[in-house]
């Protein structure tokens, strides 16, 4: 049944952020940033949680693949200058810093695309 609830539903980045504080919604919605913008090493998620073998839904009680692909968000936004520091705590924020000034995620995405 819930596999038919979901079916055809795709969370869009605001609805991703609204589920849920903190950093494991604004990580997951990182990913799917990444992923829109066609970014390697996020192929294997699927966001509209239909797909079972999704990477997305295997992190989720796999620590050592969510950590992984933490790594990987982390080095979109270092390649671009940006730190993220991820808690993995629902309640708190990820923490983006630019040039020593903590900025918000919105803000590093679009340092990233060039903005």
């Amino acid at each position: 049944m819930a596999k038919e609830i979901l079916e055809n539903e795709i969370l869009s980045e605001e609805e991703l952020n609204n589920v849920a504080g903190g950093s494991w919604m604004q990580f997951t919605a990182d990913m799917l940033e990444a992923q829109k913008r066609g970014i390697a090493g996020f192929e294997k998620l699927d966001f509209t949680f239909t797909d079972t073998n999704s990477d997305l839904i295997k992190m989720i009680g796999d620590d050592n693949l969510r950590h992984q692909y933490v790594d990987k968000v982390a080095a979109v936004f270092a390649s671009h200058g940006i730190t993220m520091e991820y808690h993995g705590k629902i309640l708190e924020d990820n923490i983006y810093t630019y040039q020593g000034k903590q900025i918000t995620r919105e803000q590093a995405w679009n340092i990233v695309d060039g903005k």
